[in-house]
């Protein structure tokens, strides 16, 4: 293993070939505070609907498989609609500060839209959902493109801990303040509707904002140009994507790491199988999400570090660090019924502090890094749709399936036992445990995978630019010419 790669200098992103000499410092703070409210949008949809779903479905009479539908439609289309996204972006058919604008704006009108919604049956409910996961996905891979090309490599893993932090928030705040608002009236209007509003509203000044106040990052003009198919140039792209190992890795471990988060939904429903209060369980909930907040802006410090100490195998530690945290931690909670509170709280907050690496410090980073900057919201956008089309159709359903026909769960046992059937509780927990464990085994293999497909592709990339550079039409001094044939 080796320790410093001489290809960074100075901290120099050495992607930033034709770049601007400013895009190899720390982006402006101004930028990265519309950046997190954009994040904050992210997370405030997805703890919006979980809390007004009671409410919601109880005046709209809707039924659980309604509910599912619902998220499942979002999911889809959000999946779905990514990679335009970040072809559009790649393309530059606009500023990408135009395109995150749009997309909030969009966003935020759809969620105001919903609040106006009266039945399932008209389908509106569900057109809804489907475009507002449409705009949504316009959010993270602009976000995660514009932070790779304004921060230096060493350094990025921070900026995403910081957007996603700021995710984390968004749930917080929509559980906070939308759930106690969800069942009481509001000006007139039912709590969940005017929730609708304020929250849309909010993205749409969010949206407002970055239009006015985001100065456009420059970016060099797309190799393809715009000519040609564009269908056919990029699906080219995509399968040059295909064709990189670490690229692959990333894919593979994410189908299923995605797998476990969507699980931990069930979280507070186990603990208070296990018969702790509602109140209880519900602070071991909000203890585990805030400690995954600043687990994400650790874990992005973390892989920056290992990075700077060995680039070519920091960031895959890294993650062999994280995923092997997580794993005893879950075990323990899961497989450990009837504990006390601060036993449940010690193994959350150490599994949320630790087991959040690896989309910061990690995944994005290197993304980022082994393809070139007019790629990167494309590859950005590719990686998310893969993984989240795979978390939307099989998420919280596994453990459901398992805890009910594997480990022999029975709703009407719990009722009849009260909140802490010994039976139901360990089907439960077991049911957890196999939904977290085994998906996060088979992503740590990948990630050691990592440490030979991660220098791979980044010797491929240092090879294919200086082939570009040899070839450049650039008329250069003698010495000049020379000292940039020999640089990596």
């Amino acid at each position: 293993m080796t320790g410093h790669d001489p290809a960074v200098k100075n901290g120099s992103d050495s992607e930033g070939e034709g770049l601007p000499l400013q895009q190899e410092r720390a982006p402006a703070l101004k930028l990265v505070v519309q950046l997190c409210c954009i994040a904050a949008i992210e997370g405030a949809d997805m703890g919006l609907l979980p809390a007004v779903t009671y409410a919601m479905s109880r005046d709209l009479q809707l039924r659980l498989t309604q509910l599912s539908i619902l998220s499942l439609s979002q999911a889809v289309c959000e999946a779905s609609a990514a990679p335009v996204w970040g072809i559009l972006a790649d393309r530059q058919a606009l500023q990408r500060k135009s395109l995150l604008s749009l997309g909030a704006c969009c966003q935020g009108i759809c969620t105001i839209l919903l609040s106006n919604t009266d039945s399932f049956e008209r389908m509106s409910l569900i057109l809804l959902r489907c475009i507002n996961g449409a705009m949504l996905a316009s959010l993270k891979p602009l976000c995660l493109g514009i932070v790779a090309d304004t921060t230096p490599e060493s350094s990025r893993g921070k900026i995403y801990g910081y957007l996603q932090f700021c995710v984390t928030l968004g749930v917080m705040a929509a559980a906070s303040i939308a759930t106690p608002m969800s069942s009481i009236q509001v000006l007139g209007l039912q709590g969940w509707r005017m929730a609708f509003i304020l929250f849309g509203c909010f993205a749409i000044l969010a949206g407002f904002g970055i239009h006015v106040c985001m100065p456009e990052v420059s970016r060099p003009s797309p190799a393809h140009g715009k000519h040609g198919c564009a269908l056919l140039v990029e699906l080219r792209k995509l399968g040059s994507f295909c064709a990189k190992p670490t690229f692959i890795c990333l894919v593979a471990q994410g189908l299923f790491g995605s797998i476990p988060w969507n699980a931990f939904t069930y979280s507070t429903f186990y603990f208070q199988v296990n018969g702790l209060t509602n109140v209880a369980a519900a602070a071991l909930t909000t203890l585990f999400q805030l400690s995954c907040a600043f687990g994400h802006v650790i874990g992005g410090v973390v892989g920056d570090a290992m990075a700077r100490r060995c680039q070519l195998h920091g960031r895959p530690f890294t993650a062999n660090i994280s995923v092997s945290s997580g794993i005893p931690c879950a075990f323990l909670i899961y497989t450990a019924p009837h504990q006390s509170f601060s036993y449940y709280a010690t193994f959350l907050v150490i599994m949320g502090l630790a087991s959040t690496w690896c989309g910061v410090g990690v995944n994005w980073p290197i993304l980022s890094e082994i393809v070139d900057a007019e790629s990167r919201s494309g590859i950005m956008a590719w990686e998310s749709a893969l993984e989240g089309a795979v978390a939307a159709c099989l998420g919280n359903a596994a453990v459901g399936f398992l805890a009910q026909n594997l480990f022999g769960f029975n709703l009407e046992d719990a009722k009849a036992e009260g909140a802490s059937g010994e039976h139901n509780a360990e089907a439960l927990g077991k049911a957890l445990a196999l939904t977290v464990v085994l998906p996060w085994s088979i992503c740590f293999v990948f990630y050691i995978f990592l440490h030979w497909a991660f220098p791979y592709d980044r010797k491929r990339m240092e090879e294919s630019r200086s082939c570009r550079k040899i070839r450049s039409p650039t008329p250069l001094k003698l010495g000049v010419a020379a000292e940039t044939v020999e640089s990596p």
